[in-house]
């Protein structure tokens, strides 16, 4: 179970950080815009600034803690 809670926190982290790789400015300042409008600037910066790494970090203490097995 450890196991896959540490695959959906990396996926969950790939998913937050990933529109800032590959897509161009202009799309992306679209999307920063909605996420903006949609969550508020306070939990748009908590959720999409600090929550990639903190998910990143949570699963690959998962895996390194239940990748024992």
């Amino acid at each position: 179970m450890g196991r896959l809670i540490a695959f959906v926190l990396g996926g969950a982290a790939l998913a937050l950080y990933a529109p800032n790789l590959f897509l161009p400015a202009e799309t992306l300042a679209e999307y920063t815009n909605w996420w903006i409008k949609t969550l508020g600037a306070d939990w748009y910066q908590k959720i999409f600034q600090h929550g990639p790494g903190i998910f990143a970090g949570i699963a690959l203490l998962l895996l390194a803690i239940r990748g024992k097995d």
